[in-house]
């Protein structure tokens, strides 16, 4: 009868911790939102590129002249202020029209840093050998702290979306679950005061302006 007993009381415990019920997790409550930030510039730097072209039966006589212009309107956009570490040529071609000329064609890119030289820059490298400005762009010099302020922004902005929807549903919010860049970009308008391009000497950069916009979406949890 000894024998019995135990094994009664040990089927027993087994019974009973084989009984232990686990309570489900309850799933978390999320809410996902996008948020933008902008920031508005003052462009300090102007990429311009100007169009060497030169047309000659011989090609010889052909590339020596672009040379040659090219020269003469790199020395006076210097003679304008520009530092020769901010001029490059680049897209060196040789080819021929439909007559059998030769075309050379080359590109200048300069960086302008102050605005007060652009006129004499661009008025400088078209008089002197360069046939047209091909084109031209805003930029500012500390990007980096500019984006920064502008993802601040957008986070900021998906925060105060968040907040509102979860308080109209009786939430609050808790920990960023996710978080993820949509993409940044940078806008700009013109630098020319009139439509024809008239370079006007002093030339100023008043009208332009940058602004720097960048995008983030969010997922939040949600606490009751």
């Amino acid at each position: 009868m000894k024998k019995i007993f135990i094994c009664t009381i040990i089927g027993t415990a087994l019974l009973f911790s084989s009984c232990k019920v686990e309570k489900p997790v309850e799933p978390v409550k999320t809410i996902t939102v996008s948020g933008q930030g902008s920031v508005n510039l003052k462009p300090d730097l102007l990429s311009i590129r100007f169009s060497v072209k030169n047309t000659e039966w011989i090609v010889n006589t052909a590339i020596d002249k672009n040379a040659s212009n090219t020269e003469k309107a790199i020395s006076k956009i210097k003679e304008a202020g520009v530092d020769e570490t901010d001029i490059s040529t680049f897209d060196y071609k040789i080819t021929q029209d439909a007559n059998g000329k030769y075309i050379v064609t080359n590109t200048i890119a300069v960086l302008i840093r102050n605005s007060e030289l652009i006129g004499n820059v661009i008025n400088g490298a078209i008089i002197n050998g360069a046939i047209s400005l091909i084109d031209y762009k805003y930029l500012i010099s500390d990007k980096t702290t500019a984006l920064r302020q502008a993802r601040t922004l957008a986070i900021q902005d998906a925060k105060d979306t968040a907040s509102l929807y979860a308080g109209a549903s009786g939430c609050l919010l808790d920990s960023v679950m996710d978080i993820k860049e949509n993409g940044n970009y940078t806008t700009f308008r013109p630098f020319f005061k009139n439509n024809d391009q008239t370079f006007s000497n002093p030339f100023q950069l008043e009208e332009g302006e940058i602004t720097i916009t960048a995008g983030v979406t969010i997922t939040y949890a949600l606490v009751n």
